[in-house]
């Protein structure tokens, strides 16, 4: 479920130009971790719920929320299983990354193609990236410019 937020006539606490992996842009709130995720065996696709029980986001959902993380971990199936959570609108709205991740963006690049949708992936450099840490919603523009909101 996608939660209906806007930002409009509100000052962002913080601005960024961000190197667009995929483009697109999102508006949501934010969810954001210091730790990497693995989609295979940590993302439940069906219900947009991170089920790695080691993770501190445990039992979050964050279906159409901007999520923001450092980079994935583990295997390649992570792009398959972005993919499933696209397909059945599980995904997050945009995924905001501290270092280039392929496998996350090719599940997406994968989604537009066989689907013509896609969600926004980012990165931020790590001054930037540590600000997501005070935002509690983002919107990213199709240029990759990441503003951040209280």
């Amino acid at each position: 479920m996608n939660e209906q937020v806007s930002f409009a006539g509100r000052q962002p606490l913080h601005t960024a130009k961000a190197r667009v992996l995929v483009s697109g842009s999102a508006q949501a709130p934010l969810r954001a971790t210091r730790n990497m995720i693995s989609f295979w065996g940590g993302y439940d696709p069906a219900s947009g719920v991170i089920i790695d029980r080691h993770h501190p986001l445990s039992g979050e959902n964050l279906t159409g929320k901007i999520f923001a993380l450092p980079k994935g971990k583990g295997s390649s199936t992570g792009s398959a299983v972005l993919l499933d959570a696209l397909q059945s609108g599980h995904a997050p709205a945009a995924i905001i990354l501290n270092k280039v991740d392929e496998i996350i963006a090719l599940g997406v690049v994968v989604f537009e193609e066989f689907f013509g949708q896609k969600i926004p992936v980012v990165q931020l450099d790590d001054a930037d990236f540590e600000a997501v840490f005070s935002a509690s919603g983002a919107s990213i523009s199709e240029d990759g410019t990441v503003a951040l909101y209280e």
